[in-house]
């Protein structure tokens, strides 16, 4: 990987409908907030919840607002747009429920954790044998980021803990033997970073949703991954705009550099 600098806005369950717990006008203040970036993102990120009832008006709208947006991004399922056979309109309107992008610098790769109509999250056999074939194939000098909606682990001040990824352990075994980089999740409306082994945990809090938790508002994560071999996690206050360090750690692709 050449050594510069690259940057990543991960967002999360904007809850995008014409009624119920989406706030436009904090979504917009976002737009702003992520417009106000520098230096600019490189790619954004998604983890899930783009819509709040996975209907056809909340997915037409969040289609305008795609159409809008001014950065390469990547979006995964959560289990809001998955209601109301939403998943059919995701494929349609939105993209695939999983998928990779390969970038000159990093390997992402998206995944659906939600199932129809359920609140919990589980990837299942299939996408964990999909996972670690595309991990293993990465070359090793690449940045690995795995992404999806629903939480590997317990995520503090989020209330009672509920609706984890099913199958976590099997999941996490294979993100920590495959020395996967960043893993971006959302789900719980807050946001928290830890690190296990050699691996990045890092949740978003909600970018535009009612629904927030106590002191926890709206806001958005920036990711540096930095030429000096180390990663940067901040969060941006969408209505202060003030950006707030969360954690700093030194990290290695499989092959020792970054």
């Amino acid at each position: 990987m050449s050594r510069k600098n690259y940057r990543i806005a991960h967002i999360s369950d904007t809850h995008i409908t014409k009624c119920g717990q989406f706030d436009e006008d904090v979504f917009n203040m976002g737009l702003e907030a992520l417009d106000m970036l520098s230096p600019k993102p490189d790619i954004l990120v998604h983890t899930g919840d783009l819509t709040d009832n996975g209907i056809l008006p909340d997915y037409e709208l969040a289609a305008d607002v795609l159409r809008a947006m001014k950065y390469k991004f990547l979006i995964a399922p959560g289990n809001h747009d998955e209601r109301n056979y939403g998943h059919s309109l995701f494929k349609e309107m939105v993209g695939p429920l999983d998928f990779e992008v390969e970038e000159d610098w990093a390997k992402f790769v998206v995944l659906n954790s939600p199932e129809p109509d359920r609140d919990e999250g589980r990837l299942g056999r299939r996408r964990q044998i999909y996972l670690e074939e595309v991990l293993k194939s990465t070359p090793a000098e690449k940045l690995k980021v795995v992404a999806f909606h629903h939480h590997l682990v317990p995520v503090p001040y989020s209330g009672r803990e509920v609706n984890v990824l099913e199958d976590a352990g099997d999941v996490l075994d294979i993100i920590l033997q495959n020395r996967v980089n960043l893993v971006l999740m959302g789900h719980r409306h807050v946001r928290h970073v830890i690190k296990i082994d050699e691996t990045i945990l890092v949740n978003a809090g909600t970018f535009s949703c009612i629904r927030t938790r106590g002191r926890f508002l709206h806001s958005f994560n920036v990711i540096d991954v930095l030429s000096d071999g180390t990663i940067r996690i901040s969060e941006v206050d969408i209505k202060t705009k003030e950006e707030r360090l969360l954690k700093h750690f030194k990290v290695c692709t499989s092959n020792g550099s970054l």
